[in-house]
């Protein structure tokens, strides 16, 4: 039974065909470090492989980037709880500096904004189930899968200016972490008769696993191309 099964999904593949294809669209997350929220352009591609009639899996990538200005010193309260695991405040924050890092420059420095870049590559399969419209080209479609988000936020400006005023290398890690993820999608294709070409427009809701910084809900919004029959 289950050779009879691997043979039907191999010839409904090879009798379909592969396609491949492109997306663009909106991210809506979070950075890591400044947990500053908002939405910015995001683009991938996909290679969609039909397992039968109705169902397809498909393998993505897309990646985004944005930038956020945040105060030095709401950056470094933050880090130090988070990396570190001690609880300090406006108030002990130099003093923390000083005698842990060996900060050298001035209070009122803490209070200069910076701007801290966050990259997210997410990687991702998902399993496809299609639901045809009477005669229609176009086809809703429904499904979930799993995958990463490869995060990385980095503030290049601070970490130089902490070198500087430590004399040594920054105790500050650059962000870089993989989340596992899980989402679920909702979309709709739409394939000309004929044509070697189709598009399609999906919502993607993901979630980002893990206690730690990074973790959390992950929403996006895509249109795209595929070509291929």
């Amino acid at each position: 039974m289950r050779s009879l099964f691997l043979v039907t999904a191999i010839a409904a593949v090879a009798l379909a065909g592969p396609r491949i294809g492109g997306r663009v669209g909106y991210y809506s997350g979070s950075d890591p470090r400044t947990e500053d929220g908002g939405s910015s352009p995001v683009f991938g591609g996909q290679i969609i492989l039909p397992l039968m009639e109705m169902v397809a899996v498909e393998l993505s990538a897309g990646y985004t980037s944005s930038e956020t200005d945040i105060v030095m010193q709401d950056y470094l309260i933050d880090y130090i709880e988070e990396e570190e695991g001690i609880e300090v405040d406006q108030d002990s924050l130099l003093q923390y500096l000083e005698e842990e890092w060996g900060w050298e420059g001035p209070g009122d420095q803490l209070l200069q904004n910076y701007t801290a870049t966050f990259h997210d590559l997410d990687v991702a399969a998902t399993l496809k189930i299609f639901l045809p419209v009477s005669s229609l080209p176009i086809e809703p479609y429904i499904g979930g899968g799993g995958g990463a988000h490869i995060m990385v936020s980095d503030a290049d400006l601070l970490i130089q200016y902490v070198e500087q005023q430590t004399g040594q290398e920054s105790p500050l890690d650059v962000y870089d972490k993989v989340h596992p993820s899980v989402h679920g999608v909702v979309g709709a294709s739409f394939q000309p008769a004929a044509l070697p070409v189709g598009f399609f427009a999906e919502y993607r809701y993901a979630r980002a696993l893990g206690d730690e910084a990074g973790a959390g809900d992950i929403s996006s919004v895509y249109t795209g191309v595929n070509l291929g029959f």
